[in-house]
């Protein structure tokens, strides 16, 4: 039992004799360091222990599995919301990360059969293509498209140039078709009086038309009026899309000096104008 400070204090003035029972008070009053401060001597310590886990439930803290599943994330990843993944992947820079299919869930990439599947469908686009490009290529280079022989005229006269034009070289007065009368009337070339006449007004004829451009093409991004390079209006305006090579409808209208087109639908890229001169 301890004695009050003050008490102490008193015994303790001057010129006071204190007793051998008031020095073993004073004494008795604190504690000594070899003796141990019982847990009900400290003022709070009852209400501070009791903010402290025991042993026991710390350890069975430590071993629940669910323990702060609130805040966070398990082991297993079990209590993760698809919003805590989604913010994860956003911190950590990885929201475009690909995935491939699994057995309970579709991923975001293609696997290798969808890449193969895409890639022998792109081939025969390809080939489809090329064959629609060579068969557009033959077409063009097909006399019927003239719907006559001149194409055919055309083509032996640009192949025996050479020897076409050794023959107007030759004077008329060395060569003996000069001579040659012809049994028919030609008013339409001007009435040629021998053969030597009618081979040049043929020949002329000829080259001209030879130099005369049959076919022309033109590239438009919408409704256009455009200068007729083929000087008629005899002419076959077909329209395709410059990138796909698809058929564009159109509405077209050609004179000796234009040509107009008017698209029918919306445009995705330039058209490309094919013009093609054919037979009155």
């Amino acid at each position: 039992m301890s004695t009050p400070l003050h008490t102490i204090f008193s015994w303790f003035e001057t010129g006071d004799f204190p007793t051998e029972t008031q020095f073993k008070d004073t004494f008795l009053s604190f504690y000594h360091k070899d003796d141990l401060i019982p847990m009900e001597g400290i003022e709070g310590f009852e209400e501070i222990f009791q903010l402290f886990a025991s042993a026991e439930a710390f350890q069975a803290h430590l071993k629940d599995p669910n323990a702060h599943s609130e805040y966070l994330a398990l082991l297993n990843a079990g209590n993760l919301t698809s919003a805590h993944v989604n913010s994860w992947k956003s911190k950590l820079g990885i929201s475009n990360v690909a995935t491939i299919d699994g057995s309970d869930q579709l991923g975001n990439a293609y696997t290798k059969i969808q890449v193969d599947s895409f890639v022998d469908a792109l081939k025969d686009a390809d080939k489809d293509l090329a064959l629609k490009i060579e068969n557009i290529r033959n077409i063009l280079l097909s006399n019927d498209l003239s719907l006559d022989e001149l194409q055919e005229i055309v083509d032996f006269i640009k192949k025996n140039r050479d020897d076409i034009e050794a023959l107007k070289a030759i004077p008329i007065g060395e060569s003996r078709e000069d001579k040659v009368k012809l049994l028919l009337d030609y008013n339409e070339l001007g009435s040629p009086k021998n053969q030597q006449e009618f081979n040049k007004q043929i020949y002329d004829r000829v080259l001209l038309i030879s130099q005369t451009p049959t076919s022309a093409v033109v590239q438009v991004t919408g409704n256009a009026v455009f200068p007729n390079t083929l000087e008629t209006e005899n002419v076959i305006i077909q329209a395709r899309d410059s990138v796909t090579g698809k058929k564009i409808n159109v509405d077209d209208y050609a004179t000796n000096q234009t040509i107009e087109v008017k698209m029918i639908g919306d445009l995705v890229n330039p058209i490309n104008i094919l013009i093609l001169k054919v037979k009155p």
